[in-house]
């Protein structure tokens, strides 16, 4: 959530409290409500320019904790791995259920 989504503390709106306070009143008083219950305008910012974009994301990248080539190659073996058991898993059970409907149907 952005500081843009945050209500500014020097806007103030009417809700009523009690049940007699929201079911009377008057149609102007309901107007005012419902006027000040609409999203508030967010104030315009200033656009960063695509070079000082780059040079923060660059800043950004080079805090990044970067794996080392033998962390690198175990991680991907790891999920190439478990996506094959998975994958073979997944292919043994369609084929179990494809042949037990085939059989109960077919008879």
């Amino acid at each position: 959530m952005s500081d843009d989504d945050h209500m500014n503390p020097d806007e103030t709106v009417d809700v009523p409290t009690t049940p007699e306070a929201q079911t009377s009143g008057d149609a102007g008083t309901r107007a005012r409500a419902a006027d000040s219950a609409a999203p508030a305008r967010r104030p315009k910012r200033e656009r960063t320019s695509p070079r000082q974009f780059l040079r923060e994301v660059r800043s950004e990248l080079r805090k990044v904790a970067w794996p080392s080539r033998k962390e690198l190659f175990s991680y991907s073996l790891v999920v190439l791995v478990s996506v094959s058991l998975i994958t073979l898993y997944i292919a043994g059970l369609d084929q179990l259920f494809g042949t037990l409907i085939l059989r109960i149907f077919s008879s």
